[in-house]
Order: structure tokens, then C-alpha cells, then sequence
């Protein structure tokens, strides 16, 4: 570009705040002013959750970062000292309708007031809102009417991570976020979803995927040549009903009861969050407590290279409508240079890019019947030393949070011309 322009993303979820849907915000953040775009990082101050992550940011990054103050539950709780917050089993009913359109409704005078502010006082050139939470696009909103600047409304999920007609429990929350999702949709310069699914939900907009860090690639590689004889798969990424893994657990209580050997040589490892009642239950199930290790939520870094020694990987997203979602972890497996075993929805947005890796196997209705001779397969072709492989960076450039960035620039000089 012939001269660098100013970006204000706004984003509730940022770092140090852990867990996937950081990913993408950080990585615009990180790459776009390779490609002309100055970006400045409008989001919350410390609050109650989950888990945290301070291994993305530098001290040089704060400069860049402003926190706004919020009266949302996850705010207060902070102030009175709470650090960490109780991660739910995901995609479940709406917030009460004191805190429409969801619970982070506190949070939007306060980040308004501070992009009015920044807004004034600094020549920006287009502001970018990413969900969730959807409440953070009525700031976008605002700044819009009050500065007629350019806006994309970035939708990481449809509203919540379902789309509006499957989250409020009443009618009348349905048809106000109804009208609420195509005010925004109208209003903006420009919608982008993470996957053609959110797109079509919506019912107009950009489609850019997320991404992985090259360096992700680089850390699958980083296995131990020498290995023992357990043949791992691994597993990535938040468990719950969106992303279940009782169907590897069924093949693999399946094959182990056929042949009672396996249960020596096998192991599963997941890495991310998971309720922990539901997880037990599972696990008793399938009597598979001796087999399967839990590390619960590792930082990004740390959790690839606790996996990394992984023979397979396990994908999975659940079919729950028309609609489908893409969890940006499915980037990171992309990385791996492993077979995958992706139980997804058929006509999925992660299908396709499944059959576009083309290794490992798809089960689009989720039928464990192919699941288990196919890892008794892969058992019979393991083998305990294992070359490095030459690292091909172009290999993974598709895959990568840099070509999402890319996207994002060319979509930005688009509505900037």
C-alpha cells in the first residue's frame, strides 16, 4: 500500500485471556500492519475466566492496547477479586433479558466512551467489531451513526456459537435479536464470517476462514524421533457438545474389547477444557480411565507441544441444523502433518477442508463402525522411530493466521478505495 492506515479492532475477548476465541483478534492485531494496517486493540479490563494466557503478548504490545472498564457479571466478579470463572459445557440458553443481547451488555457504554475518545483524537481510517459477544457490534453501531466511519462486523459464530433461533429461550428475546442481527448487517460497511455457514446465516457477507501460527507447524515437527511403543491420539481443543469426543471414545472401547491387547498399546491425550462431570461419565462408559490422559487448558504453545507426539489426531464437530460451525482449531490439526479422524457434519465447511488435506478419514455420520478398523490399521502401520520431516513452509501458508490477515487487507482496501 502507498501509505500505512489506522485500524481500531474492538474485541471483548483478547489476551491475556486464553482459550480459542482470542485467536483470531490477536492474530489481525499481529499481522495486519504487515500488509499496511496499523491496528489498535480496543477491549475489556481484567476479568473473571476461564483461563489465561500470557504468553502471546510483549510489553512493547500495551502500548497498542486499551482497556475499557465494563458492569458486566465477569467485570464485577474481578473487582471483588474473583480471578477465575467456571467454563460451562458451551452453547447453552441466553443471558436474561436485563443483559440483552447477552451478558457482556455492561460492557458497551463503557467501550463506546473510549472509541468515542480515541475516535476524536486520532485519525483512524476503519474499525472493526469481532463476536462474541454480540453485544460488541451496538458499539460498532454507535461509532458508525456519531463518526460515519467504515465498519466490518466480524462474526467469529452466528450469535452465540449457535445461531439465534437455537440460544434464547424466548420469543420475544428471538425476534429482538432477529432485528437486532439485520440492523447490524445493514448497517455495516462490510459482514465477515468465519465460514460460508455464518455467511448464509447472516445472509450477506465476506467469508474468511480463521488460522494457525507457521510456527504451530513447527511445533508438530518437534516430536521424539525415538519412540515407545503406545500409539497416541491425540486431541485438541474445548470438549463439549459442539466438539464431542464420545465417538473416538465408542471405536476405541470397540476395538479394545476385541482385542483386550490394544488397551496396552494405546492412549488417548486431549488438551483443552471439558466439564468434568460429563467427562467422568464418559469415561466410565466406556471404561476407558486407564487409557485416556487429561490435561485440561495448556497455552497454545505448550498444548501443541504436548501433543506433539500424537500417531493421529481427532476432529470433531456436531450436527445441529442447516447450519455448521468451523472452531478455529481445525487450523491447527491442518498444521500437524497427521492423519485425522474427522467425525463432521457432510456439506460442512470442515469437511471440505478435510477432504482437502486428504489424510486420515472422514465420517460425516458419525458411524463408529469405520472409526475402529481404521485405527487398528494405523496401529499395525506404527513405527517407533520416525525421520523428521522437511519443513515445507508454503506447505502451510493456506492454513495460516498471515493469509487470514492478507484476506482481511484486501477486504479493507476494498471498502477504503
Amino acid at each position: 500500500m502507498a501509505s500505512e492506515k489506522n485500524i481500531l479492532l474492538i474485541a471483548y475477548y483478547f489476551p491475556p485471556l486464553g482459550m480459542g476465541g482470542v485467536g483470531r483478534p490477536f492474530a489481525l492485531f499481529r499481522h495486519l500492519p504487515q500488509f499496511g494496517y496499523n491496528v489498535t486493540v480496543l477491549t475489556v479490563k481484567d476479568i473473571a475466566y476461564h483461563e489465561y494466557d500470557h504468553s502471546r503478548l510483549s510489553p512493547d504490545d500495551e502500548s497498542k492496547i486499551i482497556r475499557a472498564g465494563s458492569y458486566d457479571p465477569s467485570r464485577i466478579m474481578r473487582l471483588f477479586g474473583i480471578k477465575k470463572s467456571i467454563m460451562r459445557s458451551g452453547g447453552g440458553a441466553s443471558a436474561p433479558l436485563c443483559y440483552f443481547p447477552d451478558s457482556k451488555r455492561g460492557w458497551v457504554g463503557p467501550a463506546f466512551r473510549k472509541a468515542r475518545k480515541l475516535l476524536t483524537g486520532g485519525n483512524y481510517d476503519a474499525v472493526i467489531t469481532t463476536s462474541p459477544p454480540p453485544s460488541v457490534h451496538l458499539v460498532g453501531m454507535k461509532i458508525k451513526a456519531l463518526f460515519g466511519i467504515p465498519w466490518i462486523a466480524d462474526f467469529r459464530d452466528f450469535w452465540f456459537s449457535q445461531p439465534i433461533e437455537m440460544v434464547y429461550r424466548t420469543s420475544l428475546q428471538k425476534k429482538y435479536a432477529l432485528r437486532l442481527k439485520g440492523k447490524i448487517v445493514e448497517t455495516a460497511d462490510a459482514v465477515v464470517g468465519v465460514n460460508r455457514s455464518i455467511a448464509d446465516c447472516l445472509g450477506r457477507g465476506e467469508v474468511i476462514t480463521n488460522g494457525s501460527d507457521i510456527e504451530t507447524a513447527h511445533l508438530w515437527q518437534r516430536r521424539d524421533p525415538q519412540r515407545n511403543d503406545r500409539f497416541i491420539i491425540g486431541v485438541l481443543g474445548t470438549i463439549n457438545h459442539l466438539c464431542p469426543i464420545e465417538p473416538l471414545f465408542k471405536a476405541v472401547a470397540a476395538l479394545i474389547e476385541n482385542d483386550r491387547e490394544i488397551a496396552e498399546k494405546i492412549k488417548i491425550v486431549h488438551v483443552g477444557g471439558f466439564d468434568q462431570a460429563s467427562m467422568s461419565l464418559l469415561l466410565d462408559k466406556y471404561g476407558l480411565r486407564t487409557i485416556v490422559s487429561l490435561l485440561g487448558y495448556l497455552p497454545k504453545n505448550a498444548a501443541i507441544a504436548a501433543l506433539s507426539s500424537s500417531d493421529i489426531l481427532y476432529f470433531s464437530v456436531a450436527e445441529f441444523g442447516p447450519y455448521h460451525i468451523l472452531p478455529g482449531r481445525i487450523f491447527d490439526y491442518l498444521m500437524s502433518d497427521r492423519p485425522i479422524i474427522g467425525a463432521v457434519p457432510s456439506g460442512s465447511d470442515a469437511e471440505a477442508l478435510l477432504k482437502e488435506y486428504d489424510n486420515g478419514i472422514i465420517v460425516t455420520d458419525q458411524n463408529t463402525d469405520t472409526i475402529e478398523p481404521y485405527i487398528r490399521r494405523k496401529i499395525k502401520e506404527q513405527r517407533t522411530e520416525i525421520e523428521p520431516a522437511i519443513f515445507v513452509e508454503s506447505k502451510y501458508e493456506k492454513y495460516s493466521t498471515v493469509y487470514m490477515a492478507k484476506r482481511y487487507a484486501e477486504l479493507l482496501d476494498q471498502i477504503l478505495k
